[in-house]
């Protein structure tokens, strides 16, 4: 299966979309991001533990690691870099950098010194070197 896209739903299901086919993944904890990472055929979910996990979808649906990204908060948002082996997750006042080809070490953090959650992140489409957030 080759999902172009994943979504969540209220009851915490993982659905990923291909064409016409679908697949379905209920995780024991609540999810608030899911990401597809088409290249190497993974996506990965941020959970309300502050857990981010990654799973390989080329044959079947296969959890491959997990590894905690917050502590004490939920993952409120990740972006996948198009052309770098990085994802971007943000939690609270906190957005770390993440990069897969170093086993998922934390490259960067951000911590935000303003009183607002951060929402939402992105890598800037023009310039993927810059990264935006709300």
């Amino acid at each position: 299966m080759r999902p172009i896209s994943a979504t969540l739903n209220r009851e915490g299901w993982i659905q990923l979309k291909s064409g016409r086919n679908q697949s379905c993944l209920l995780t024991h904890k609540k999810v608030h991001s899911v990401k597809v990472i088409s290249g190497k055929k993974w996506f990965v979910a941020g959970t309300s533990d502050g857990v981010i996990h990654v799973y390989n979808y080329d044959n079947r649906i296969q959890k491959l690691r997990s590894f905690r990204a917050a502590s004490d908060c939920f993952i409120t948002s990740m972006a996948v870099n198009p052309t770098r082996s990085y994802v971007l997750s943000s939690a609270y006042h906190d957005i770390k950098l993440w990069d897969w080809s170093k086993g998922w070490e934390c490259t960067k953090s951000f911590v935000q010194e303003h009183t607002d959650t951060v929402s939402q992140v992105a890598f800037n489409p023009m310039d993927t070197n810059i990264l935006c957030f709300r």
